[in-house]
């Protein structure tokens, strides 16, 4: 497990970032979450590292909680982690 998340931008960001990769690395979650956002693999490629894209990732892995979930456990963070982390990304939920 991870060491105990400060909320802050940083640690927000890289949620975000292993939230993206949690994502394409799973070909199932990749193509929900392309056909829920709209967006194109190229699109998802450009912007990858765009505050935007982190905000669309995290959105979509919070709004489902079995992938939460999933993604939780995959990178040993706790639910509060990522609450805290949409928080600082203006996320709404």
């Amino acid at each position: 497990m991870r060491a105990e998340m400060k909320p802050t931008k940083r640690s927000a960001a890289v949620i975000a970032l292993d939230a993206l990769a949690f994502v394409v690395g799973d070909e199932a979650e990749l193509g929900r979450f392309l056909s829920l956002s709209g967006l194109s693999p190229d699109r998802l490629r450009a912007g990858a590292d765009q505050p935007d894209t982190h905000r669309a990732v995290l959105e979509y892995v919070l709004g489902h909680e079995p992938t939460a979930r999933a993604f939780a456990e995959a990178n040993g963070y706790r639910p509060e982690d990522l609450w805290a982390a949409a928080h600082h990304m203006g996320i709404a939920m």
